[in-house]
This record gives structure tokens, sequence and C-alpha cells, in this order.
């Protein structure tokens, strides 16, 4: 991988990351408002399992590409 591919993928986890950390903090107003009388079968739960595994996801992507770069730059490899 080239050392402009290797910036590139680094920019665009990151920014996957980012983008799907955002949806997770859309949330968090309507999550800090419930009440502990909240009833549960009336959250929004298929929302919240897919926002917080879209996030989980972009995050380990991002984790993936951090490692595999550390890796080539520590056996001294071309990125």
């Amino acid at each position: 991988m080239s050392e402009a591919n290797a910036v590139l993928a680094l920019q665009n986890a990151w920014n996957g990351a980012v983008a799907a950390s955002a949806e997770v903090e859309k949330l968090a107003p309507a999550v800090a408002g419930l009440t502990g009388a909240t009833p549960v079968d009336t959250l929004d739960l298929e929302t919240y399992r897919k926002v917080t595994l879209a996030q989980s996801i972009a995050v380990m992507a991002l984790y993936g590409v951090v490692e595999e770069l550390q890796r080539k730059r520590d056996a001294g490899k071309q990125v």
C-alpha cells in the first residue's frame, strides 16, 4: 500500500467512526431523558441497536487500519 493510500485509508476509517459516533450522539438527549418509569416496550430498541452496531463496526474498522499501519511501520516496510 502506498503512503498516499495508507493515509486515505486512515482518513476514511476515521471519518466513518466520527460519523457513526455522531449518530449515537444524536440519540443521547432522548436516552438521557428516559425515566425509571419508562416502559421498556416503548423504547426504540431497534434504532438503538442499529446505531450502536454501526458505531462499533466503524470503530473496529478504524482500529484495524491503525493496527495494520503500525504493524507495517514497526516491521520497517513501506505502508
